[in-house]
């Protein structure tokens, strides 16, 4: 496989981008969004199998940039970003039609690409999670972890309304069988990813 095709080898060099940006300009609340897609970028490394000592030093060198920016609460700043009305509008059209293959093609075309992307969304939420964990077993007890630990749970709570949201949607996606199958494989190196990524293995084995 070519390097550029590798996920593992593109979330470790996204990783190493993000951490350069974050030692060049320091602990700036502006710089919150790009301290986020690290986390993604970390709990990426622990999907496609990154070994422990990879991943520890990946997680020492994130934490040790991400503390000084959790001297206080960050709000939402620092979830992953969901967003929930694009679940609820995939829902309302397969509730509509009853599946995407029922569309005429440009339609179709169209949804499954915005299908794609949502639950691509909801991939990217699942590897923040997997990063924010590795960081919590790093982060020492004290108001940074504290303040991190609310981040966590703000994003488990928006991760539970967007799920409710995607479900009744998810038997009606069927053009995005072969997709899902290629997540699951792409993923193997994480154990737990065919369990937390319902929506996948849903349709995989559809």
């Amino acid at each position: 496989m070519d390097a550029s095709d590798d996920p593992l080898h593109r979330a470790r060099a996204r990783l190493d981008e993000l951490l350069a940006t974050l030692e060049e300009k320091g602990s700036e609340r502006a710089m919150l969004p790009a301290a986020r897609n690290a986390i993604e970028c970390l709990g990426g490394l622990a999907r496609f199998g990154a070994n422990p000592r990879d991943m520890y030093d990946a997680v020492e060198r994130t934490a040790q940039l991400l503390t000084p920016m959790l001297d206080r609460d960050p709000g939402d700043a620092l979830c992953a970003p969901l967003l929930e009305q694009r679940a609820v509008d995939l829902t309302a059209v397969v509730n509509e039609v009853g599946d995407l293959s029922n569309l005429d093609l440009d339609d179709q075309e169209s949804w499954t690409e915005a299908a794609t992307e949502t639950l691509g969304m909801r991939d990217s939420a699942d590897a923040w999670l997997l990063g924010a964990a590795s960081l919590l077993r790093w982060l020492q007890p004290g108001t940074e972890r504290d303040n991190f630990e609310r981040t966590r749970e703000r994003t488990v709570a928006s991760v539970a309304r967007f799920d409710r949201a995607l479900k009744p949607a998810i038997a009606g996606l069927t053009p995005l069988r072969d997709t899902a199958r290629a997540a699951l494989m792409r993923a193997r190196g994480d154990k737990g990813y065919a369990r937390r990524a319902w929506y996948w293995r849903t349709l995989a084995e559809s």
